[in-house]
């Protein structure tokens, strides 16, 4: 973390982990990407290559899901995921998960979309939209990812302390 820290004072905007364990028993990061990312205050992306993209990254195709709330951290997010859909001609999904199954939550979510749509449309990149109702937002990606064989996930989340 050290060294790390001492790196990223050049002034790197993002920093890409990638490491043979991602993950720990509990479905939590392995704590060699916890200390890493410990010492890098900025953004982070965690590279978790499975089955075909481990053997044949170069020949895998892509498939992108993008999980969206309206929050800025998940718009970048989306930004990110749609320019990696533009340079890899991927398909590219943006989920929306509705709180509770709130029906006064529907302006909302189609104001979510809509910007998401129109930003996909500025990169020239066909953004398919889903929504999911009255499942955990966890549950919902998992279930979104199987269904349509998603193999990278762009998630814009804020970090715990």
């Amino acid at each position: 973390p050290e060294a790390i820290a001492e790196e990223a004072k050049k002034g790197y905007d993002l920093m890409i982990i990638g490491l043979d364990k991602t993950v720990a028993r509990k479905h939590e990061f392995h704590d060699d990407i916890t200390k890493l990312a410990a010492g890098f205050e900025g953004p982070l992306a965690v590279v978790d290559a499975r089955e075909e993209h481990r053997d044949e990254p170069l020949a895998s195709k892509l498939s992108i899901l993008v999980p969206v709330n309206g929050t800025d951290v998940s718009r970048r997010a989306a930004e990110v995921a749609i320019v990696l859909a533009r340079a890899s001609k991927a398909p590219l999904t943006a989920l929306y998960v509705t709180p509770g199954g709130k029906k006064s939550a529907r302006q909302y979510e189609e104001a979510i979309l809509k910007d998401i749509v129109a930003l996909a449309d500025t990169y020239e990149v066909t953004l398919r939209t889903a929504v999911r109702a009255d499942i955990a937002p966890e549950e919902a990606i998992l279930k979104e990812t199987m269904r349509r064989r998603h193999n990278l996930v762009v998630l814009g989340a804020e970090r715990r302390l």
